[in-house]
């Protein structure tokens, strides 16, 4: 028997329910990344209930999960991520977080919650699927070290994996949408840390003391205007400075000030020359004012790029298993970045994106106190895995 349009559309009803409120257990109880303990567990516990091998503790808590896990052949991976952000809940609903000052802002519990219905819906399916399916469970996507974590911890070894693919809601595109974007659609990323070592003491006394929050000032100044006044116009770039820790009292200069940020670029000698520029800046300005600087930057993750063939490969198989599907060509790319960028560069795949703004309540950005999905655009992002999973591949040379 042929795996038909309906009988994933029949399928994905059924799993429905489940999915929402797997979901909703998740929103309620968010973990931060790197210590999704009892997420993980909740995972593990879900996949095994529909039969999949399960190897935990990939990465740290990552997961994976195969369907017909003794059965040789070429494997699809889906890929979900699982943590949540440092974000209080602002939302009043009988899901909001029950974790003070934790909160999925960014949407991984409907990615996970997702993942875990489309393998209920693949187990569940009267025929024989056309290739095995693993689906990763990923930690520590928001500080961007799980996807390096669980390949050093050899996740796709023996697996035979012929694509990869993952979905990210997205508040402003339709609910149910589903967007694609051939070529680069995430941007590299790195995180920094700046430290800055003077003299502290007496609010009254600036002139014996070497004022380390004026010395910050002036550097953060100087740093964005590196984007502004070095950067190629036509080669997109942000640095965000997006948190200063220094002082204690209104009446002492402290010795010590700490900042930390990212920077995020489209371009590869763009993103250098901003790296050379900023640890320039940095210690020249700390040193003029009679002070010391630590700048330490560390790569989060490359440009995510979807290769273009395998973009209408997508576009071909949704049309065909799930054809109510709204699918919107996404035109620009988008600075934030997306460790699963780093899957991708073993394995052939795409990013896509999933719509989930339905109304006011919806479509507040990502990462914001009040953020929240259209739970029906679930079902599209669950017809969408299952229909990848289950279409025909083309080779092209990829």
């Amino acid at each position: 028997m042929k795996i038909t349009a309906e009988m994933l559309r029949n399928a994905a009803d059924d799993v429905m329910a489940e999915t929402i409120a797997i979901r909703r257990h998740l929103h309620r109880n968010p973990e931060l990344s790197g210590k999704e303990m009892k997420t993980a567990g909740f995972v593990a516990e879900q996949c095994r209930m529909v039969g999949c091998d399960v190897r935990e503790h990939v990465g740290g808590y990552g997961l994976l999960a195969r369907l017909l896990p003794d059965k040789a052949g070429e494997t699809i991976v889906l890929r979900a991520d699982m943590d949540a952000l440092p974000i209080q809940d602002g939302k009043q609903c009988d899901y909001a977080s029950s974790v003070d000052g934790i909160s999925h802002s960014c949407g991984h519990d409907a990615h996970t919650a997702m993942l875990l219905g489309t393998m209920m819906l693949l187990s569940r399916l009267p025929v024989e699927l056309p290739y095995n399916v693993a689906a990763l469970f990923q930690p520590a996507e928001e500080i961007t070290e799980g996807a390096t974590a669980m390949l050093r911890d050899g996740v796709l070894e023996g697996l035979d994996a012929q694509r990869i693919y993952a979905l990210h809601v997205y508040p402003y595109l339709p609910s149910g949408a589903i967007g694609l974007k051939s070529g680069t659609m995430c941007a590299a990323a790195d995180m920094f840390e700046v430290e800055i070592t003077g003299r502290g003491g007496h609010a009254a006394r600036p002139h014996e003391c070497v004022d380390v929050i004026l010395i910050a000032s002036h550097i953060i100044q100087a740093l964005h205007h590196i984007i502004s006044r070095i950067v190629d116009p036509v080669h997109p770039a942000v640095l965000t400075i997006s948190q200063i820790e220094a002082g204690h009292a209104a009446n002492v200069i402290p010795d010590r000030v700490r900042f930390t940020g990212t920077v995020r670029s489209l371009n590869v000698e763009a993103h250098e020359e901003i790296r050379v520029r900023m640890d320039h800046i940095i210690r020249q300005t700390a040193e003029t004012w009679g002070a010391t600087a630590t700048f330490h930057i560390h790569h989060a993750t490359s440009a995510l790029k979807n290769n273009p063939d395998i973009i209408e490969e997508v576009r071909r198989n949704i049309s065909m298993l799930s054809p109510g599907t709204n699918i919107i060509d996404i035109d620009q790319p988008s600075m934030g970045g997306e460790d699963f960028a780093e899957f991708l560069q073993h394995v052939p795949g795409c990013l896509m994106r999933l719509g989930t703004g339905s109304g006011p309540s919806t479509r507040y950005s990502l990462h914001h106190p009040c953020f929240d999905i259209d739970e029906e655009s679930m079902r599209s992002g669950i017809m969408t895995l299952a229909a990848l999973a289950t279409s025909s591949i083309e080779r092209k040379g990829l």
